[in-house]
């Protein structure tokens, strides 16, 4: 992980051989930038005494100071016939860009904390072979001046779909980034040319004995 602004390359050239990564600092994934922020030194466990009031908030810094690279590598075994793979991310906060092997795979930023985003990687995807990955995460587009008070501070927290509570309100401090991050898994897919997604089946009724029952009020089958 790399502050953005400190990096003088794009994700294509990130992702291609040779780039040097010795000064980037170890992640954690599902994490925000701030929980890796914090294991590695850079600031203290905001949850101790008021050490949250030595971190910079994200309205006084702007949001790049809080915008980070992301990157790892991974392995795909070889392809078999058809065979197809997608990138899956369950949870980022607030929008990225992707790419890999020096291929970038969104067109457009996906956005949105509660949002699941798929992505096709069957063209780029070295399969037999490793993948390098990097994504760059921007934090929230409004994150809000809390030092207003009251419930919402600047009531900016609604313009962004993510958890609003992190960026102030009246029960809490806010969180320095915004929890800005990837904060749920992300996960690699292999399939065939043909995949069935989230299938939804409905029991239509079931028979006991000749008689048709509505599957919500039959009870137990009767003992043979």
């Amino acid at each position: 992980m790399f502050k953005a602004s400190e990096v003088n390359a794009d994700g294509a050239t990130i992702t291609s051989s040779g780039f040097d990564l010795t000064a980037w600092m170890n992640a954690t994934v599902p994490g925000t930038v701030l929980t890796n922020l914090v294991q590695n030194g850079i600031y203290p466990d905001p949850y101790i005494a008021e050490n949250n009031n030595l971190i910079p908030d994200i309205y006084n810094v702007g949001r790049d100071f809080y915008t980070y690279w992301f990157y790892t590598t991974f392995e795909l075994p070889a392809a078999g016939k058809e065979q197809n793979a997608w990138l899956e991310f369950r949870g980022i906060n607030y929008s990225a860009h992707v790419f890999l092997n020096g291929v970038q795979i969104t067109s457009t930023p996906i956005q949105g904390m509660f949002l699941r985003h798929v992505l096709d990687i069957t063209r780029v995807a070295n399969f037999g072979s490793i993948n390098s990955l990097a994504v760059i995460i921007y934090p929230v587009n409004n994150p809000g001046n809390v030092a207003n008070g009251g419930q919402g501070g600047d009531e900016q927290i609604g313009k962004d779909v993510t958890a609003q509570y992190v960026e102030g309100w009246d029960w809490i401090i806010p969180i320095r980034d915004r929890n800005t991050g990837i904060w749920d898994q992300v996960s690699v897919i292999t399939a065939g040319p043909v995949v069935i997604n989230d299938p939804y089946v409905v029991t239509k009724g079931i028979t006991f004995q000749g008689t048709t029952k509505n599957a919500e009020s039959a009870g137990p089958p009767t003992p043979a």
